[in-house]
This record gives C-alpha cells, structure tokens and sequence, in this order.
C-alpha cells in the first residue's frame, strides 16, 4: 500500500499539470493573425493616400500647384516630408514586431529627412521683415486644424494594426508612429495651402505636427503596452 501511495503522488502532479494545460487551452481565445510588417506599412500608406485625397477633394489643392511644384524647393520640402513620413511608419510598424526591429540605417534616414524638413523652410521659404510668430497663427485659416484631423485619422487606423502587434518598447513604437501620420497631415494641408512663407508653415504645418506628435506619443505608450496586461 505505501509503495503504490507514492506512485499515485508522484503522478498527482503530472496528472494535474496535463489537466491544467487542457484547461488553458480550451479557454484560449483564437489568436489573430499577424500581418507582415510589409503588408502592414502597404495598408498605411493606401490609407493615408485615401486620407489625402478625401481632404484634397473637400478643401481643394492650391491653383498654382504645379508651377510651384517645379522650384526645388518646394518639392524638396514635400519629399522630405513623404521620406520622413514613410520611414517613420516603417520603424513604427517594426518596434511593434518583436524581431523585426530595423538596423541604424532606417532610423539615421528618417532623422535626416526630418532634419531637412525642418531646415527648407528656415533656408529657402520667403521670410516676413520680423519674426511675428503669433501673427503668423493669427493668420490662419484652418491650416492647424487641417493638419491635426488629416494626420490623427491615418494614425487611428495605424493604431488599431499596431495595437495588435507586441510592442516591447510602446513609446518609442507611438513616437514613430505621430510621426508618419502628422507628416501626411502636413503634406495634405501642404499641398492645399497657398502660402509658403516661413512663419506660416514652421507655426501653422510643422508645429501642429510636432504636438499632435507628442500628444499621440503619450497616449500609444498606454495603448500599444495593451498586450501585456
């Protein structure tokens, strides 16, 4: 009798860890299928196209768009901004897959684009007699609001695909991701503004960027962290 009740003992265990993993499984949900990351940067940038149409077609593209377009500078400007935004949405959509995480290489692009965005304006755009930045936001007419409603919609649907990833860093993967989504709202509202004085496009298209950025930045870190509760 001792013999055998050492046995059923030994087996108590194995028997209820077999039971429990049966258990575990039978209440696991279905898992979701996780897009590659290609795939997922192919669906940001449709929507963010589809984004920047939908805008252009209710608030309507400069007259003189393509003269413009055919100085430097202005098309450096929104270049930069397309290679910062596209790169941006690369990294964040690769700080969200765990063992996709880019090289240096990506990450030193995309600063660089950045740098150059935000120098344009400062070397190349047409200067006011003073630095008058409140007027140039008294000045407005809907360029901030603009920017802000055209890059928060592309940045909700790159949330919902990201927040089905496993962010291990969410800050940085929702820094990245206000970024690209800000940047389209600053080409969108870009390519609809006629003015392209510096007090106007620093104070009215790249810093509603930058604070909605920020804004996205900390609210991701809560929302892409979802997976680990």
């Amino acid at each position: 009798m001792k013999t055998h009740s050492t046995i059923k003992n030994k087996q108590t265990p194995v028997a209820f860890h077999h039971q429990l993993v049966e258990q575990m499984v039978q209440d696991a949900k279905p898992a979701g299928v996780l897009l590659r990351p290609a795939v997922q940067w192919i669906l940001w940038l449709a929507s963010s196209l589809l984004v920047m149409a939908f805008f252009w077609m209710r608030l309507g593209i400069q007259p003189d768009l393509f003269r413009i377009m055919n100085q430097i500078p202005p098309l450096f400007f929104i270049f930069s901004a397309f290679v910062g935004a596209s790169l941006a949405a690369w990294e964040a959509i690769s700080s969200s897959v765990p063992g996709r995480q880019t090289g240096r290489f990506y990450r030193v692009l995309a600063v660089l684009a950045l740098i150059a965005l935000i120098s344009i304006p400062f070397i190349f755009f047409v200067h006011t007699e003073s630095l008058q930045w409140g007027r140039a936001l008294s000045d407005d007419t809907g360029c901030v609001e603009g920017v802000s409603f055209s890059g928060l919609i592309p940045w909700i649907f790159m949330g919902w695909m990201l927040s089905r990833n496993a962010s291990f860093n969410p800050l940085w993967t929702g820094a990245w991701s206000g970024v690209s989504a800000f940047l389209t709202g600053t080409i969108t509202i870009q390519i609809h503004c006629p003015n392209w004085e510096m007090n106007h496009v620093l104070m009215a298209h790249l810093l509603p960027a930058a604070i909605g950025t920020l804004l996205v930045s900390l609210l991701g870190s809560f929302w892409f962290s979802r997976w680990k509760k």
